[in-house]
């Protein structure tokens, strides 16, 4: 392509922001207009380029703002209401590229460039505001390789894949905007769908079940390694200690069973369990066996190791 991706060293997390460089040849110009609308913050996409010289290499360093690659997150089910809300992110950014005359080709349509922000599930992209001749850029075959790395948590969710595909399989031409009110349509189902089992269960007896909005799982974000992290039990103990729920193997500043999460009434709590080298929540030290209530995007330090909070 003439641009390389300096990947494994450059780029670094550092709480939610990721830097990503790609080598850019000497003659190859930039495109100002294309670089200052992909500046332009839009529908979620807060994501930053620029021109720069590193290491005596020209650049393009875009700054991410984002909790996790896209790919990372995959690795978890995920629900219908997910599902829909990550790929009619991706299409209204898609929309206002080619709104703004900006070549889709130009995107780097691919789960292992784009970022997510957790609390939002907005999605980065990332442009190449340069004038240079791309690949082709096939939108529905994006679409079908997006939808196959995705893990689903229930029937609803493999309901709505099915719908889309049969819809993909149903058009002789692809219309982006088509399609993406195709998404908005069956993302309306799914508020419709939810505000209803909100008003049944407003007048039945509460019945426990894993239904999707009944019962959120909570999560922890390992900061270092971006490693996510199910709660998926009442008490779920961390620490170096073989037997608990999620073993830190690497952190010798970790005690063998240093902090318990608990789950209950749809809120998480964590206590530190008289750990050597302490538990804190957003900077403050807690005292050992008092159980302290989490919010989303709270972090939590184990000794020197920074877990983020999140549940959606």
């Amino acid at each position: 392509m003439g641009m390389t991706e300096e990947n494994a060293e450059d780029q670094q997390i550092s709480y939610d922001e990721f830097t990503l460089n790609f080598k850019l040849q000497e003659d190859i110009p930039v495109e100002q207009f294309e670089l200052s609308m992909f500046n332009y913050e839009f529908v979620g996409n807060r994501t930053v380029c620029s021109l720069k010289v590193v290491d005596n290499v020209r650049v393009l360093q875009y700054k991410i703002p984002a909790t996790l690659p896209l790919e990372q997150f995959f690795r978890k089910q995920l629900y219908k209401g997910e599902f829909l809300s990550i790929l009619s992110n991706i299409l209204n950014q898609l929309m206002y590229f080619e709104e703004n005359k900006m070549p889709l080709n130009k995107i780097l349509l691919n789960v292992h460039y784009m970022y997510i922000e957790l609390s939002t599930l907005d999605i980065q992209l990332i442009y190449m505001p340069v004038n240079k001749k791309f690949p082709d850029c096939n939108i529905t075959k994006f679409i079908q390789t997006f939808i196959s790395k995705v893990r689903y948590a229930n029937m609803e969710c493999v309901e709505a894949v099915e719908q889309i595909l049969h819809y993909l399989d149903s058009k002789l031409m692809f219309n982006l905007a088509e399609f993406y009110h195709f998404i908005l349509s069956l993302e309306a189902e799914t508020i419709l769908e939810d505000e209803k089992e909100e008003k049944e269960n407003d007048t039945s007896v509460l019945i426990k079940s894993s239904k999707e909005y009944e019962n959120p799982i909570p999560y922890l974000v390992r900061v270092k390694t971006n490693e996510l992290i199910p709660i998926l039990k009442r008490e779920f103990l961390v620490g170096k200690s073989p037997d608990a729920d999620y073993q830190v193997t690497d952190n010798r500043r970790i005690s063998r069973r240093h902090a318990i999460f608990t789950v209950s009434n749809g809120e998480c709590y964590v206590i530190d369990n008289n750990s050597t080298n302490h538990t804190f929540v957003n900077g403050k030290l807690l005292q050992p066996g008092v159980e302290i209530m989490l919010s989303n995007d709270d972090y939590i330090r184990l000794a020197d190791e920074e877990f983020k909070y999140w549940v959606r």
